[in-house]
């Protein structure tokens, strides 16, 4: 069962996003709309959803390429207030590898092509034994 709050399409509270992932360059992209229930300012995402999409696409491009992974550092940009009810163009991917350091990169776009959000991350791979799910 799969009830990650960005992706898992068995959390009836969850996004459900569906990621394109595109193994020759480790990225991933998607579509997203965010609902007035997760608003901060009257109109406009809060900050915490915003993180949380820049974070999950990353881990997405490092899941889609079998790699598992947990972000140890996360630096996120807001560049423009990010409307709600907007369709919105998430996408994300790796930067470099060093051993079991994965730096990548993530970015929210409008419809216009508008960087709305970035944001930078190291994650450290994790050896698939040490994972419990």
């Amino acid at each position: 069962m799969n009830r990650c709050f960005v992706c898992g399409p068995d959390n009836p509270e969850g996004l459900r996003l569906k990621f394109a992932y595109d193994p020759k360059k480790h990225s991933v992209e998607t579509r997203a709309v965010i609902d007035p229930r997760y608003q901060g300012a009257t109109g406009y995402s809060h900050g915490g959803m915003i993180a949380t999409l820049l974070d999950e696409a990353m881990a997405k491009a490092n899941g889609l390429g079998g790699i598992k992974a947990v972000t140890l550092r996360i630096t996120v940009t807001y560049r423009k207030m990010v409307p709600v009810s907007t369709e919105l163009r998430l996408s994300a991917h790796r930067v470099r590898r060093r051993g079991r350091k994965l730096y990548l990169q993530s970015q929210l776009h409008d419809n216009a092509g508008q960087l709305l959000a970035e944001a930078h991350a190291l994650f450290l791979e994790v050896p698939r034994s040490n994972m419990s799910i």
